[in-house]
Order: structure tokens, then sequence, then C-alpha cells
């Protein structure tokens, strides 16, 4: 039922990502997306030389059939570990169909939407705790995301669920760096889209330094080693440089903040 519906489907969907219903079932078809230039990840790089930090080298996501194969393979490996990826119901190398991992009585949504509607800090703390937590079990497990950020969180008040993968940081980085880059990728998305959030901003630090503590000690560590190279960016006026400056100044800020106190 699965594979005829993603292969009746296929063709005529155009987005890459988009929701269907089967048999009153919430699915969703994913299909490769148009490949990616190579020139897109070249300031990344340089950025990665000039600090020395191969921990930021950029995994290229190339798109194509790879990125489909590749998700693919990742889902399955992370499933097999006890991790809570999206179920996959069929899958051809152009494109996957999912499980919605939510339910028509509690809809899945993502960790930063979560956020930004929670009204109370102890709503923001709890569900901070629960996917800081959720992180650290994923590298408990000696196994990494790719790419970490806020918005590849899904959430329901029963559990956390980890999607987007059409990279493996794992080709390019050391297990421990592919960790420890999670945990980078988290911090920046969650700094970079909740700094106009005074209230949910201000309670990031106090979850993050609980997690970081909490976190595998060979991850801590070489995340406090990585620290103060990133922070050599500080000296850069980035606060003036619009509203991806202003995101990346107040994340660096954030970042001196745990420095000074893991």
């Amino acid at each position: 039922m699965y594979d005829m519906f993603l292969l009746d489907t296929l063709p005529r969907q155009q987005a890459t990502m988009e929701p269907h219903t089967l048999n009153g079932e919430k699915v969703w078809l994913k299909r490769a997306a148009k490949r990616n230039s190579r020139l897109a990840y070249a300031p990344l790089k340089l950025l990665a030389a000039w600090l020395k930090l191969d921990a930021l080298k950029p995994v290229l996501n190339t798109g194509g059939e790879q990125s489909i194969i590749t998700e693919a393979t990742r889902i399955e490996t992370l499933r097999s570990a006890g991790i809570t990826v999206p179920t996959i119901l069929a899958k051809t190398p152009q494109a996957l169909l999912l499980a919605d991992v939510g339910t028509p009585d509690e809809p899945a949504e993502t960790l930063l939407d979560k956020l930004k509607r929670l009204n109370s800090p102890e709503q923001v703390d709890q569900t901070l705790a629960r996917s800081i937590e959720a992180l650290n079990s994923v590298h408990s497990r000696n196994c990494y995301l790719s790419e970490a950020f806020a918005r590849n969180i899904l959430v329901t008040n029963e559990k956390t669920v980890f999607i987007d993968f059409e990279t493996d940081p794992g080709q390019v980085h050391a297990p421990v760096d592919c960790m420890v880059r999670d945990w980078y990728c988290f911090i920046f998305s969650l700094y970079g889209k909740l700094y106009k959030s005074p209230m949910q901003c201000e309670r990031l630090a106090p979850a993050l330094l609980e997690g970081l503590r909490n976190a595998n000690q060979e991850v801590r560590e070489r995340f406090c080693e990585i620290l103060p190279k990133l922070l050599r960016l500080q000296r850069f006026p980035f606060k003036h440089l619009g509203s991806d400056g202003r995101k990346i100044s107040v994340t660096l800020q954030a970042l001196a903040v745990l420095n000074q106190r893991l």
C-alpha cells in the first residue's frame, strides 16, 4: 500500500516535503531536492581553516538521490540504536514516505515553535531539559545527529523525535566531533531564533550548562576545548551587520558565558 502510494504521488508532488493523507493516516513524502553547489560551503570551510577548528568543517549536502539514500540509511541506523526517529513506510532512491510522529489528538511541533509559544519559565525549563536529555541520550549510544537545529527536533508531550538526516557528519568528522557539532548546531539555532524572546532566551544558559555538565565527558571536554578558539570571532562587529549579524553576536555572548561557567 505504502509503496504504491509513494510511486503514484511522487511524480505529482512539487515540494521537497509535503504531508498527505492515506486511509485517514497522515504521512509525509520527502523527495530528492535539487543538487546544491559546493561553493555555498566555501565560507564555512575557510572559517574552519582560519580558526583551526576541524569540528567546524562543513558537511556537504549535495542533494539529489544521494541525500535520500543517506537519510534512509541514517534513520535505520539510529532507530536500531534505540533513538526516536521517523518511521520509514516506503522508500525509493528518489523519495521517502515517512509516518507522522504525532497523532490527531497531539500533533508534533518543532522544539523551536513550542518554545516560542510557551509563556512560563517553568514550561520552558521543562521543554529544554527534555530535549537536552534526548540529545545526551543520542550521544550515550555512541551516535550523532546530522543537523541538530531546533527546527529538526519534533516534540510532543510524550517524546522527542529527531529528523532530517540528509548528511552523515561521520564521513567528515571523528565521532566525538560529530557530537560536539550537534551541541553547537543546537546552541546556535536556539539563540539565533530566540534572541528576540527575552524570557525564553534567559532560560537557555542554565539549561545548556546543566546539559553539558551531564554530557559524555569526552564530548564536554572537546566542547570546552573548541570554545576559546570560536570566541575569537567576538572581535568582529557582528551586531552592526544586520539581523544575521545580531544573531551571531548574541550567540557568541552566550557562548562566552558558558565558557566562564563550565
